[in-house]
């Protein structure tokens, strides 16, 4: 029977879910599965310093994408500038108030919540203080995680320009770019930075002592 302070070394595959016994890492280097090839874990020392200034960036992208025009619409000389404000009102005007209550929550609490969630997390680890809540934040973000569904507005976004494209011109604007910005930033700030390394960098900066 394997006991409970046995567990810390081993480490199953999130994807074919292969027992693993963990090994000592150099830095800058990663472990995979041996048998889907599926990262594990990795080393690296730069880890919270790099994702905090991935994040901010991030912030900055979004901060953009919420406050500029997405797309410029002219349809027989008719122009109208839309804003991810504005989409929510005309969503509202139309009385469709479970897709706006949507579109609040998935689209805007939800990746700002994540965002400030993650630096608030990155940043008291990097200073080494609040040990319980940056556990409680650790927990969050894994319940908040599944709800950043930027990327399926953005496809979303894409689906009904193409079918506008027929019947109206279309520029696209500011925050368009910014959304396209912020979606690579975060597939780059989720392949680099996983729970598992998060968890493994928190026992190692608190250990296992939570603060009041």
């Amino acid at each position: 029977m394997i006991k409970e302070h046995e567990l810390d070394k081993l480490i199953i595959c999130k994807k074919c879910h292969t027992l693993h016994e963990k090994v000592k890492l150099e830095n800058k280097t990663k472990a995979y599965c041996s048998e889907c090839n599926v990262l594990l874990y990795q080393q690296d020392h730069d880890m919270i310093e790099r994702t905090l200034a991935l994040v901010i960036t991030a912030s900055i992208s979004l901060f953009v994408a919420f406050n500029f025009n997405i797309i410029n619409i002219n349809i027989q000389g008719l122009e109208q500038s839309l804003t991810l404000s504005s989409l929510f009102v005309v969503i509202l005007e139309h009385e469709q108030y479970v897709v706006g209550l949507l579109f609040l929550f998935i689209i805007v609490i939800f990746p700002i919540g994540i965002l400030f969630a993650t630096f608030l997390l990155l940043f008291l680890m990097k200073v080494g203080k609040a040990a319980y809540l940056s556990k409680r934040l650790l927990i969050l973000l894994a319940h908040l995680k599944p709800w950043n569904m930027v990327d399926i507005f953005f496809i979303s976004l894409l689906v009904a320009m193409v079918k506008l494209f027929d019947i109206a011109n279309i520029e696209l604007g500011v925050a368009f770019v910014a959304f396209i910005f912020t979606l690579i930033l975060d597939i780059i700030i989720t392949k680099n930075l996983s729970f598992h390394d998060l968890w493994a960098i928190h026992s190692k900066i608190y250990g296992q002592i939570d603060e009041e």
